[in-house]
């Protein structure tokens, strides 16, 4: 078993190599998948690495749309090119990794990154006003429209649910478009879980947009122009130009199952890594997918120490 200190990004391949032939196939190439991708292949294994939608890098892609994170672009960039270098390294986009798919490619190790889809609970009104044309949005309808929202915003409402990381993206970026904004957190406190220097630029720009907190506070109802929301019993109804539900992410992971169940009782390991193990930040998801995939590459026997 080898320790997370051992090894840096690109560098597999100075101190692993494979003993004999091994075939990987990793299904979703965002940042994990990508990582994970690329190390098999650099220690000597024949990858194939499948995308179902046209474009690869995931959700970091889609988060770096947001004028703030713009340089989270510079990751997966890196694993692009990283990708390119790599002759024994497959990409197909526009293919689904299903069991008959991957069956294809005789695999000794399968490898799911399907990545993790937002946070959206049963609440009433909330998937009918999502499907309609009202302005009620998700993160990911957010960044979609991202490029469209007016650079001044003065005097329209936003209300935003959801005060962890997600949301928090949404807020300032509205801050900085001078919206009249409303922030709901069911929590007692605004951005659980951020590291003190993201909570202190954190209390600077809720600050500097006088953002209205509403903490303890739990969204009830989603109107077409409105949430209802209620904090110790008291309802209250939020009014607004532009809505958003951003309650965080969770992971997805759809074929993981098929997959699973299907090469049951046969000589190949299904791993299953990243957010698609649970929802986190980008870098720990993709140190995690890395050395998973190594360690599973060892067990089975197929990675020799380089001397």
């Amino acid at each position: 078993m080898h320790h997370q200190s051992d090894l840096i990004y690109g560098e597999a391949y100075k101190k692993y190599k494979v003993s004999s032939p091994c075939n990987v196939v990793v299904v979703g190439a965002g940042t994990a998948g990508l990582e994970a991708a690329c190390t098999a292949a650099e220690v000597g294994c024949h990858v194939t690495l499948l995308e179902k939608t046209d474009k690869i890098g995931g959700l970091s892609v889609e988060i770096s749309k947001i004028p703030a994170k713009k340089r989270l672009a510079d990751f997966p960039t890196y694993l692009k090119a990283r990708a390119g270098q790599l002759e024994n390294l497959t990409i197909l986009t526009n293919t689904e990794g299903t069991l008959e798919r991957v069956r294809q490619y005789h695999p000794h190790l399968v490898v799911n990154a399907t990545g993790s889809v937002p946070i959206l609970p049963p609440i009433d009104g909330l998937a009918q006003q999502l499907q309609s044309s009202a302005p009620v949005f998700s993160i990911l309808d957010f960044i979609a429209e991202v490029e469209r929202y007016p650079e001044d915003l003065s005097g329209k409402r936003v209300v935003v649910v959801g005060g962890g990381a997600v949301g928090l993206d949404v807020v300032e970026f509205f801050v900085s478009r001078n919206a009249q904004i409303t922030l709901v957190e069911m929590l007692p406190t605004i951005g659980n879980g951020l590291d003190a220097s993201s909570i202190a630029s954190v209390k600077e720009f809720l600050q500097k947009g006088q953002v209205r907190q509403l903490t303890g506070t739990a969204l009830t109802k989603v109107l077409p122009d409105a949430f209802l929301v209620n904090q110790n019993g008291t309802e209250e109804t939020l009014p607004f130009d532009y809505g958003f539900v951003c309650l965080g992410m969770k992971a997805y992971a759809p074929v993981l199952a098929e997959l699973s169940d299907g090469f049951l009782g046969e000589p190949v390991e299904v791993l299953n890594i990243g957010d698609s193990v649970r929802a986190r930040r980008i870098i720990d998801g993709t140190d995690a997918g890395r050395h998973l995939v190594l360690n599973a590459l060892d067990q089975m026997g197929f990675l020799d120490i380089i001397r």
